[in-house]
């Protein structure tokens, strides 16, 4: 469970780094395109969706296998597999809107990031929760 831990923390510090940075210089500078700001806006909405959903997705995909596995080592190469994959497809928005920040210029665009947070706290992996995964091989 640390380690994982360690992987959530590092994933969403590297997307907070990115949209701090990204942010700091689309508050501070001329926009390259802003223009584009609707276009950006909604084309990382959709991608948003997308993305959580996916994540979502792996989430249960990942539950589901744990069902199948046969062994302690098994789950959890499936735990950090589908774990680490979920968080990434978790993260998308959060960089997706930092880089729409930057070329546009529309700050709003960064609340994206949110929906890497709430991802990241919702499936934090905890000692009981990562206790809870490991043991999905053994009740079936």
């Amino acid at each position: 469970a640390r380690v994982l831990r360690l992987v959530w923390l590092a994933v969403t510090s590297g997307a907070t780094l990115v949209m701090g940075v990204l942010g700091y210089l689309a508050a501070s500078g001329e926009p390259p395109q802003p223009d584009l700001a609707s276009t950006l806006f909604y084309g990382v909405a959709v991608l948003s969706m997308v993305a959580t959903a996916v994540a979502f997705w792996l989430i249960r995909q990942m539950e589901t296998r744990l069902l199948n596995a046969g062994s302690n080592a098994n789950a959890r190469g499936i735990v950090q597999g589908f774990g680490i994959a979920a968080l990434a497809a978790a993260e998308t928005p959060a960089i997706l809107g930092a880089i729409a920040a930057y070329l546009t210029g529309d700050l709003l665009a960064l609340a994206f990031g949110v929906t890497m947070y709430a991802f990241a706290a919702l499936t934090w992996p905890s000692d009981g929760r990562v206790a809870y995964w490991l043991g999905m091989h053994e009740a079936r």
